[in-house]
């Protein structure tokens, strides 16, 4: 099939959970359809992405993203006077319009597919299959971090999530179709979305990339992986802090967590010493994984489901989550992990699996079964190929359906015109 996929960043070299999705997704396109990108990007993320998919040399279609350069402080305080969301305003681009415009007149496509909603707020003149790939019920996602303490961020995410229900349910109504990464995620939507289909593509792992290790962990040894700017991953590592690794060190003095992600901020920075590990950003995260015992998921808000379950369940590691953590994703307390939602019921789960190797193995066995059946990208590949099918199909019917109805409509006319002309040279010869 002809795809035009849309995406708001380039995914070469992918660092976090939005864009290893859309790397994946790519990959898959890349290999079994004929796929055009379009998007923002910089010339050097546009070579580096050429560089990873070389067959997509004069398939992309970048302009420069309309905000780089610019302070997302202002951006953010410009939008609590506005009446769009801050994403819809950094993304609006006349010159991605034009550029769109530009590829719609030249080439005809069977699917257009945008990566998060806010790229399908652009115009399409095409008759193609409309997709939007969410990532996350944004407006929800907005609504849970709504959550934090700081009462500038407080409006400013319950402005959003009022400002982004509006644009999302608006834009997701004019697609033929959603894909989705969690049953959670389609409940939301049916609720305001029921005549739009909905297809479930969690997800996944690349189990090729992410492998169990024999290397024996360091004993009390935890890891969390996460994007320090994404404020769920901020939120839920600080909580982690504050309320479960004080209870830990108080049972297990030598515990320690290792926290890797891109961008810590200085609050956490300054809580590094001899338990507290910062490393920032790492190129792999394979390594820091093995050499860790327990792979902790204290997340409190956010959306979708979490890469990084995967990716641990991949590599046989335990983990101890809270329900928002795992959310969307089939593992279960006590078979394929352990899910804990307050502060001393997580910690007493984490101490169990530092003691209890019996309880790890069969956890991560368990784990990495459910991960190998389920959450592998080539399956997830597989199940977005039949969801294309049956749109395409769909909107081929329609299509048919509408031309025949025009068709019928036009032979309908040109009967009445005949009948009209007939009757009307009939009467001026009995006139005669």
């Amino acid at each position: 099939m002809k795809i035009l996929y849309l995406i708001p960043y380039s995914p070469a070299n992918p660092a976090f959970g939005g864009a290893l999705r859309i790397y994946h997704l790519l990959n898959h396109l890349y290999k079994y359809h004929d796929v055009t990108v379009s998007g923002f990007s910089t010339p050097e993320e546009e070579r580096e992405l050429i560089k990873e998919f070389p067959l997509l040399a004069g398939k992309t279609h970048f302009v420069d993203h309309p905000y780089s350069g610019k302070s997302s402080h202002w951006s953010l305080i410009k939008s609590l006077f506005t009446s769009h969301s801050k994403w819809h305003q950094v993304t609006r681009s006349e010159q991605f319009q034009q550029k769109l415009d530009q590829l719609l007149a030249a080439e005809s496509f069977d699917i257009i597919q945008s990566e998060f909603p806010v790229m399908a707020m652009f115009r399409y003149n095409s008759s193609a299959v409309k997709i939007i790939d969410s990532h996350n019920v944004e407006y929800n996602n907005f609504k849970r971090m709504a959550k934090v303490k700081n009462p500038v961020k407080k409006l400013f995410y319950h402005l959003e999530a009022y400002k982004f229900y509006r644009e999302e349910i608006a834009v997701c109504r004019q697609q033929d179709a959603l894909l989705v990464t969690s049953e959670r995620d389609i409940s939301i939507y049916n609720q305001t979305l029921p005549a739009v289909s909905k297809y479930l593509i969690p997800n996944g792992v690349d189990t090729n990339y992410f492998q169990p290790f024999k290397t024996r962990p360091a004993p009390h040894s935890m890891i969390f992986v996460g994007m320090m700017k994404y404020v769920p991953n901020y939120d839920g590592i600080t909580w982690f802090l504050d309320e479960i690794f004080p209870k830990i060190l108080e049972k297990v003095p030598d515990a320690t967590i290792t926290i890797v992600g891109k961008n810590p901020p200085n609050s956490i920075l300054h809580r590094a010493n001899q338990n507290i590990i910062v490393t920032g950003f790492v190129e792999d995260t394979r390594p820091y994984i093995e050499k860790s015992a327990v792979y902790v998921v204290p997340l409190r808000m956010g959306g979708g489901t979490r890469l990084k379950i995967m990716e641990s369940l991949a590599m046989k590691k335990p983990i101890v989550t809270t329900s928002i953590g795992c959310e969307g994703i089939d593992v279960v307390n006590g078979q394929s992990s352990l899910i804990a939602d307050h502060p001393a019921e997580f910690a007493d789960a984490v101490m169990e699996l530092f003691a209890n190797t019996s309880r790890v193995a069969d956890l991560t066995d368990k784990g990495y079964e459910l991960v190998m059946n389920q959450y592998r990208w080539e399956s997830i590949g597989d199940q977005m190929d039949k969801a294309y099918e049956e749109l395409v199909s769909l909107n081929s019917n329609s299509r048919s359906a509408r031309s025949t109805k025009a068709n019928m409509a036009a032979i309908d006319r040109w009967n009445d015109e005949s009948n009209g002309n007939y009757n009307n040279k009939s009467s001026k010869q009995e006139s005669i």
